[in-house]
């Protein structure tokens, strides 16, 4: 019998037992737990333990330590897995830097695998959207509405509307999530805004797919690796050498995407592109060819971008915003705390959700903010609605949308392209 023939044969056996063995990739995350110290520190700093205390969520740590148990036993802390926000937090200010995030994915894959009942039932119904429709929300029965729901909202936001751009042999594909793709379309238009009036050489996905985040944060490994599959036909397709994305969970995912399909493709957010590509002296010079009123701005850092690619991010959005002619950057203290959208936890339980968007909220107000703007749509959808529930009058804007309002996009601004 040879090695992969043994490896089958034990894991035949051991599924019988509700037991799943860990493959390569997952065993450097499951060596990285032995490293804790039982500090407690991420207890302390978790936002979500914060908000709704460590009766209803017990914290990192405790998650952590599940994968010590036997492995049939991981449908035990199912309850708590799943309302871990992922933000990262935990990991940044571990000593060990124990990797606490691919910790809760791994044990929720075990749980999708072996205990399906125990998955809540919002992740459920989101699964069955990603399999019907290979995105994360339920496309529009009408395109005629679709499209007219797109043109009242830039014409609230007053931005003009330009056709799609689909072209092979582009430099750049910009890859604007689900969120901004069906939902939050005056993200997506305002990115072709920016890139259009910066003579950036881009195209879209001409039948755009999600990117797998949703399904690899419910631990449904087959529908992640079905969805990157396609990205990765579609991608190739294009001879892209970049992508750029105004989602955050999209920038951290499809890097990895690209690593662990072999595609040499730099990800980028649109935040990383306008620094490091246009560059902040080309970006002034446009902005002060525009008019707008002076404005007091408050910012979100999504989680996705400062704790899963880098803080820098968090830089670069400041230095943008800092030379809008009158925009009065606030600081609230607060920008790097979670909004409580991300790890899929507004899709099942929106009490805890909007729990930890309390905090932002509170900061946001007190700092005398007249708006926020967060790079990313699912961190302004989770603020947003947390200010209309808390009934506090501060408009908030995807920070694309905000910059692209500020640019001179007048008759010719689209000439050079």
């Amino acid at each position: 019998m040879s090695e992969e023939e043994a490896y089958e044969f034990v894991k035949t056996t051991l599924s019988k037992e509700g037991i799943v063995p860990y493959a390569q990739d997952e065993l450097k995350t499951v060596s990285s737990v032995e490293a804790c110290i039982n500090c407690g520190i991420c207890i302390n700093y978790c936002p979500v333990v914060r908000a709704v205390g460590v009766d209803m969520f017990t914290g990192p740590r405790s998650i952590a330590m599940e994968l010590s148990r036997s492995p049939p036993e991981f449908w035990s802390c199912a309850d708590k897995v799943y309302l871990c926000t992922g933000c990262g937090t935990c990991r940044e200010v571990c000593p060990r830097r124990v990797d606490i995030p691919e910790v809760v994915n791994l044990v929720r894959s075990r749980v999708f695998s072996t205990r399906p009942d125990l998955v809540p039932k919002g992740l459920h119904l989101l699964r069955e959207i990603l399999l019907r429709h290979s995105l994360a929300f339920e496309p529009w029965a009408d395109p005629a509405d679709k499209a007219d729901s797109r043109a009242l909202r830039l014409e609230r936001l007053g931005l003009p509307s330009i056709p799609d751009r689909i072209e092979s042999g582009a430099d750049i594909l910009y890859f604007p999530g689900c969120q901004a793709e069906e939902r939050a379309q005056e993200v997506r238009e305002a990115a072709k805004l920016v890139l259009e009036h910066l003579g950036v050489r881009y195209t879209l996905m001409r039948d755009f797919n999600c990117c797998g985040l949703p399904a690899r944060l419910m631990g449904d490994r087959a529908t992640q690796q079905r969805l990157a599959e396609q990205i990765k036909t579609k991608i190739k397709s294009l001879g892209v050498r970049e992508i750029v994305t105004t989602c955050a969970g999209c920038a951290s995912n499809l890097s990895s995407v690209m690593d662990e399909m072999g595609l040499d493709i730099h990800v980028l957010h649109m935040v990383e592109f306008l620094f490091e590509r246009i560059g902040i002296d080309r970006l002034s010079d446009e902005f002060r060819r525009a008019s707008g009123s002076p404005v007091r701005v408050a910012v979100h850092d999504p989680c996705h971008l400062i704790r899963h690619i880098s803080r820098v991010l968090a830089e670069h959005s400041l230095k943008i915003l800092s030379c809008i002619p009158g925009v009065d950057v606030v600081l609230t203290g607060k920008s790097d705390s979670c909004c409580g959208g991300g790890g899929l936890v507004s899709h099942h339980s929106s009490v805890t959700a909007d729990a930890v968007t309390r905090e932002n909220v509170v900061a946001i107000f007190n700092a005398g903010a007249e708006r926020v703007v967060a790079p990313c749509p699912l961190c302004t959808a989770q603020i947003e609605r947390s200010m209309f529930r808390s009934d506090v009058a501060i408009e908030v804007d995807d920070l694309t949308v905000f910059i692209a309002q500020r640019l001179p996009l007048g008759g010719d601004s689209f000439a050079k392209v």
